[in-house]
Order: C-alpha cells, then sequence, then structure tokens
C-alpha cells in the first residue's frame, strides 16, 4: 500500500531512498523503546553478550560512514547499514569490520537489503572477504537473520566481530511485533515498510534530471563495451573463443556476440553485458549464456560447470533451460589487467568444456 511519504520519495527524491529510510528508522527507534527493543532482541539473538544501546546516525570516523552506528554509552558496538539496490562502498564490508574489531567485543555489523537482493548481497560479502583473506567461522542463525558469520579478524585469536545480513521484511516484522499495542508506532513502521516496497526494483521510478545529464552513465557503457571487445580479441588470439562465422547480438536487454569454445566439441556460448540478469542478480554485468540445443549445449555445459562453479565461488543461474555463468570484472585496476583476469575466467571454462563428450 502506497503512502504519502512513500509517493513523494518516489516522485521526487528516488536517489534517496536508503538515507530516508535510515534517518526514517533512527526516528521511530529514538522516539519508541518498544521499537528499540524490538531491535535489541534482534542483536541479541546474533549474540546474546550485546548489551543495550541507543543509536545514532549521520556520525563518521575517519572516513567511514556507517548508516547507523549502536553505542553502549559511548563505545560503538554495532554498525548497522541499509542497503536497497546501490552497490556495496570500498568500505564494506571489510574496512567496517576492521573498524570493529578495535572496539570492546562483541561487535556486529549488520546489513539489511530488500528480500530479492539478501542471497546477491551476501554472495558479494563473502566474495570480499574472501579477496581480503579474512578466515570466517559460520554461526548458528538467529530468528529474523538470513545468514551470519564470524570474521576472524585476528587469525591468531580466531576473534573478530560478526558479520549478519536481513532483509527489511523481517527487520519490521521484529519491530511491528514489539509496537503492537502501540497506534503511533505501528502508523510510523507501515509508512517505513511502505517506503520499503516502494523501492521494489521492478516498479518504474521516475527518472531523474541528474540521471539523464549524469555523463558517466554512457561512459561506462562504452568502457564495458571496450573492455569486451578486448577480451574477445585476446581470446581468439590465444585459442579461447572462435567466433568464425558467428555475429554480434544485441537488444533491449543487452549487447553482446556468439562465439565458440575452441575445442573440438566447441560449446557455443553468447557473451556479453546482460542488464536483466545483471539487475536481478547482481555482482557483474558480464555473462556467458550457453542456449538449450545443438549449439549451446545447456544441458551438458551445466552438468560439467555447477559443481566446479560452486567450488569455485562462481554465480550460476538455471532458467528457461539455459545456463548463465558470471564473469567477473577487476576493479581499480588497469584495462589490460581486467581483459587478462576476464579471458583467464574464460581459460579456465574452455579446460572444463574439453571434457564434453
Amino acid at each position: 500500500m502506497e503512502t504519502v511519504l512513500s509517493h513523494i520519495i518516489r516522485k521526487r527524491y528516488s536517489q534517496e531512498y536508503e538515507n530516508i529510510a535510515t534517518d526514517v528508522l533512527a526516528f521511530i527507534l529514538e522516539t519508541n523503546a518498544s521499537a528499540r527493543n524490538g531491535l535489541m532482541k534482534l542483536l541479541k539473538g546474533i549474540d546474546k553478550d550485546i548489551p543495550d544501546l541507543h543509536f545514532k546516525t549521520q556520525m563518521s570516523e575517519e572516513d567511514k560512514r556507517p548508516d547507523m552506528w549502536g553505542l553502549h554509552e559511548n563505545d560503538p558496538r554495532v554498525f548497522i547499514e541499509n542497503k536497497f539496490w546501490a552497490g556495496l562502498t570500498d568500505n564494506q564490508p571489510v574496512e567496517y569490520l576492521n573498524k570493529l574489531a578495535g572496539y570492546t567485543q562483541p561487535t556486529i555489523l549488520l546489513m539489511v537489503g530488500p528480500e530479492e537482493r539478501v542471497q546477491t548481497l551476501w554472495r558479494e560479502l563473502d566474495h570480499r572477504l574472501k579477496k581480503a583473506k579474512i578466515s570466517v567461522k559460520g554461526r548458528e542463525q538467529a530468528a529474523g537473520i538470513v545468514n551470519s558469520i564470524t570474521a576472524w579478524i585476528d587469525p591468531k585469536t580466531k576473534t573478530g566481530p560478526i558479520l549478519a545480513i536481513t532483509s527489511w521484511s523481517r527487520l519490521l516484522s521484529t519491530l511491528e511485533l514489539e509496537v503492537a499495542d502501540d497506534q503511533s508506532a505501528r502508523s510510523d513502521l507501515l509508512q517505513l515498510r511502505s517506503l520499503c516496497d516502494s523501492a521494489d526494483l521492478g516498479a518504474f521510478i521516475p527518472i531523474s534530471k541528474a540521471e539523464i545529464t549524469d555523463q558517466r552513465t554512457p561512459k561506462f557503457i562504452l568502457q564495458l563495451g571496450d573492455i569486451m571487445q578486448a577480451s574477445i580479441d585476446l581470446a581468439v588470439t590465444e585459442g579461447v573463443l572462435s567466433i568464425k562465422g558467428l555475429l554480434p547480438q544485441s537488444d533491449w536487454t543487452g549487447f553482446g556476440r556468439y562465439a565458440r569454445f575452441s575445442s573440438k566439441q566447441g560449446a557455443g556460448v553468447w557473451f556479453g553485458a546482460y542488464f536483466t540478469t545483471w539487475q536481478d542478480h547482481g555482482g557483474t554485468p558480464l555473462w556467458l549464456i550457453f542456449l538449450e540445443g545443438e549449439f549451446g549445449r545447456s544441458h551438458e555445459v551445466r552438468a560439467l560447470l555447477e559443481p566446479w562453479a560452486a567450488k569455485e565461488g562462481i554465480f550460476t543461474v538455471w532458467q528457461y533451460n539455459e545456463f548463465y555463468v558470471a564473469v567477473d570484472i577487476e576493479t581499480g585496476e588497469e584495462k589490460d589487467t581486467v581483459v587478462r583476469s576476464i579471458v583467464d575466467q574464460l581459460k579456465q571454462i574452455a579446460d572444463m568444456l574439453a571434457e564434453l563428450k
């Protein structure tokens, strides 16, 4: 159900969903003890030794500015990061976990996102922890929490903060249970829930002037195309792919080209930027899509690649009898390094597909 707040935000401030939702949540926690107790129940479910906290926003330390701080007196114990569809910042989660490790333990970094994005967010968080070589230990899941681990920032003592993730719907349901007898708090939470629902990625959001005039968007798309073309050229040169007799193919949902892995069996594939899958699963705009039939051999390819991809932490999707494999893009690197990384991923897949009968 749309409310006045969600209507105004969707129409005029669609780029500020995360900030406004954080401010609304902070207001509810500050003005209603029952709602605050609900959040504490959620946090104590993660770790029973978390003390009672009060919550503040607009606080920063050095270059780190979590959306919300949970403080015991003046001692930080919890960071809460609220997400809808924006990407993770450079500080998330590694720098925040490093910061929390310096405070009195236990500490928690709680990520909150849309129910439809929670698993995608968790994969990206896990990927960043692995890249930073941070060991983790799984934890027993608490009520209202989708996943949680202990990050061993100090591998010798095997101690560190807890990283946990939940969804907006689960968080709000927890708070709503606590304020059942408070009409005012229930009304405030209804406004916040409506705001979260209006941030649905599938819904049309009015386009802002800033989006239209932001020249970084076409720059990124053009740069993405340049990286793809350079990767295909290098893959062909090194005998990883063949494009003989095959053409580029693009439509409103993405752009790319058909190719064939250059083994005798030569499974065919579409490689490119596929915006629909990028929107649905996040992680990367680049995908390999193996179609059903003699060209793509999606069923056979899936049988070979899916177990290997799960072991290697490579994300895959099976839908419409087509097999999708995510191709990661190195961030913060020069073009040659990015292209080399993509071709190395293609070569790994080519080696696996050499086993096709």
